[in-house]
């Protein structure tokens, strides 16, 4: 490697975690390049949250503001049963605690502000690129190839492309693939009745634990305007899962209204007035041997999926990208193994945590028993509160910029 010579990145995955890391990387004066999958940047897709932990991590990215303009903010979360007794309600994240307050944006928004971000400081952005094998040979670039014949050389790459990673699959091919939990997950956007949806808003947040699944809506705001976007969560056995990947949005919205429609309103409103159910089967990657091969290394999603229950996927991706980003500007020579080394220690008791936060809360939105029904609700009635109580400093207060990295 000459003396001098800027290092230079190759981040393959351009959703959440990848376009942070690269805007990380601009200020630590590392040369990157973005490599996505997908043709365009996609319109498809539901909603998300993004906590007070993940909120932090994008201030310090210095696009927290741009998007709030595209979101609104979280507030009071309520949880309820289908019958809608209130069960417990969580007050919004203090900022004057955890520094900033949690969002609720579309992944379109999401995903279309934090490229934008990067293009405007000047970070190539490739679309259509397909990883297929990853070349890493003693003394020479490591070299990226992808499905369209084309490739790409640098001194590091980064495998961001989510939780089918094919950058996984590349370097740790040992590796099990993602394994189906037995959760389905539909959704859709239903025309919001709330005049008040204005972008920075404080907008409730609602959850609803019935006996043989879960329901959850929120207001946000959409190119297109106010929308109240929804999700069921249920259990279906693996023919389920493949029938119906192929029903059509008419069969999903019945399958919905025979699970929920005699749920309290709005539940079976919501449903109806969507134009559109989507519906995703809900996977899980077991603990993966180690993060990284050479000098490759997996974030986010790829190395740790963390189940959409425990509403930290994107923030977790966001940590990573950040403290990944720090070892590699604050270590002058750059000795790649022992590198991942520190990151991987550090931050797997963090996920490892996290994804089992997901998993107890995954078992919440399972078929129940009429008396385990019953429990579960004394459950979130006590649990709740005494989270609160606790607190959750472990969980919201954590700053990756003040975290050791040595």
């Amino acid at each position: 490697m000459e003396l001098n010579r800027r290092k230079r990145a190759l981040i393959i995955g351009a959703g959440v975690a990848g376009p942070v890391l690269a805007l990380f990387f601009k200020q630590a004066e590392i040369e990157c390049e973005l490599f996505e999958a997908s043709p365009t940047i996609s319109d498809s897709g539901g909603a998300l949250g993004i906590a007070a932990n993940g909120m932090n991590v994008l201030q310090d990215a210095e696009v927290a503001q741009r998007l709030r303009d595209v979101s609104v903010t979280a507030g009071t979360s309520y949880f309820e049963n289908q019958t809608g007794r209130l069960l417990a309600l969580v007050p919004p994240a203090d900022p004057r605690r955890y520094g900033q307050t949690a969002i609720m944006i579309t992944r379109t928004a999401l995903h279309r502000c934090l490229v934008e971000c990067a293009e405007r400081q000047g970070i190539p952005v490739h679309y259509g690129k397909q990883l297929t094998h990853i070349q890493d040979h003693a003394n020479q670039p490591v070299v990226a190839f992808f499905a369209d014949g084309s490739s790409a050389e640098g001194d590091l790459i980064i495998g961001a492309d989510g939780i089918g990673s094919n950058v996984r699959q590349a370097v740790i091919p040992e590796a099990a693939r993602p394994v189906y939990t037995g959760l389905m997950a539909l959704s859709g956007f239903s025309p919001c009745r709330d005049k008040d949806v204005l972008p920075r808003s404080l907008q409730p947040v609602h959850f609803i634990f019935g006996q043989k699944g879960f329901f959850g809506y929120f207001n946000t705001v959409t190119a297109d305007g106010p929308r109240t976007i929804w999700w069921s969560t249920f259990s279906a056995p693996l023919a389920g899962k493949d029938e119906m990947k192929r029903a059509t949005p008419e069969e999903l919205q019945q399958r919905l209204m025979a699970l929920h429609g005699d749920w309290a309103s709005p539940v079976p409103d919501l449903i109806a007035a969507s134009p559109e159910v989507k519906s995703a089967a809900i996977h899980d990657v077991p603990s993966l041997p180690g993060w990284s091969a050479g000098r490759t290394v997996l974030i986010g999603d790829a190395a740790h999926a963390v189940a959409p229950h425990s509403g930290q996927g994107a923030s977790m991706a966001l940590e990573d990208a950040q403290f990944l980003a720090r070892l590699l500007r604050e270590t002058p020579q750059w000795n790649l193994p022992e590198i991942f080394r520190r990151f991987e220690q550090h931050r797997r008791p963090r996920t490892d945590r996290v994804i089992a936060l997901g998993r107890q809360n995954g078992q919440r939105k399972e078929v129940l028993h009429p008396v385990a029904y019953w429990i579960q609700q004394q459950i979130i009635r006590v649990a709740v509160p005494l989270t609160l109580t606790r607190g959750q400093d472990w969980l919201l207060g954590y700053k990756v910029a003040t975290q050791p990295t040595s």
